[in-house]
């Protein structure tokens, strides 16, 4: 998604330049997030420096047995490393596959809470991944996951607060969401082949109205901040705040996260997110 209240047409020339400048500072920096992944099976953390599993150093309840960790070295990164984390039967932290590379929003990250709408930033924090969409069929998701027709919306139109941030399976005929506000997720194409939806601004008591034949939120998401935050497949560049990856890896996400487990994505910079 493009995850701004712009669509990623109208990012297409500013995301490309940001993307080859980031390209041109990884070829003269020493970025540890683009650096070769470490084997499977290592319980390592990004700065290695304890030895403890990054989870074990986050912190999480004995009942969240699934976390995915997204770390890179500072707020101004804009790639990082995608690490999936279990518990095994000693309910000991322990990784369930190699790291993944991933590119972040164009801008790098920001705390959660601070964030802004249009502001092309990735959010930092803790978040629930509470279902998966896409494009494609359905890869064997165990979470619910809804395969993407053309009538499916994700809306973040400030002038409408009941939709913000709401999945919808239709556009009612008197919705007013404005072109750079709303996206037909069909349209995205194989970047929308596979995603998780984060927990980040999501409202809650959605439920569907009859009046406006639209569904809409009792308790309505923060218009200023932003919506429709995913884990999605890589395009050509960064992103305007989502977080994307190969298309394999992103399949292998949607396919591993079991909500049983009760998954948890923490992500931003390791430094913050080892405070969360």
């Amino acid at each position: 998604m493009t995850c701004s209240p712009q669509s990623r047409r109208s990012l297409a020339h500013t995301a490309a330049l940001l993307s080859a400048c980031a390209l041109v500072a990884a070829m003269i920096s020493s970025d540890p997030a683009r650096a070769r992944p470490p084997a499977d099976g290592l319980a390592e953390t990004l700065n290695g420096s304890s030895g403890r599993p990054l989870p074990e150093i986050i912190g999480a309840r004995p009942k969240v047995r699934q976390m995915i960790t997204i770390s890179s070295p500072s707020f101004a990164s804009t790639s990082g490393t995608l690490k999936a984390w279990r518990r095994d039967a000693r309910a000991e932290w322990v990784l369930a596959r190699r790291p993944v590379q991933v590119v972040l929003g164009y801008r790098g990250w920001v705390k959660a809470k601070a964030r802004n709408q249009s502001t092309g930033t990735t959010p930092a924090g803790r978040f629930r991944l509470p279902y998966a969409f896409g494009n494609s069929p359905d890869p064997g998701a165990q979470l619910s996951y809804r395969h993407v027709d053309a009538g499916d919306w994700w809306p973040y139109e400030p002038r409408d607060a009941a939709t913000y941030n709401v999945y919808q399976p239709h556009r009612a005929a008197r919705t007013r969401w404005r072109a750079d506000y709303a996206e037909r997720l069909a349209s995205y194409g194989g970047q929308y082949g596979y995603a998780l939806v984060v927990g980040f601004n999501l409202p809650s008591g959605v439920h569907y109205s009859k009046q406006r034949r639209q569904w809409v939120a009792r308790n309505q998401a923060d218009t200023t901040r932003g919506g429709g935050i995913f884990l999605h497949v890589r395009g050509d560049g960064l992103t305007a705040g989502c977080v994307a990856m190969s298309r394999r890896n992103m399949r292998w996400v949607v396919r591993w996260v079991r909500p049983g487990a009760q998954p948890r994505l923490v992500m931003g910079p390791h430094a913050y997110i080892v405070t969360l």
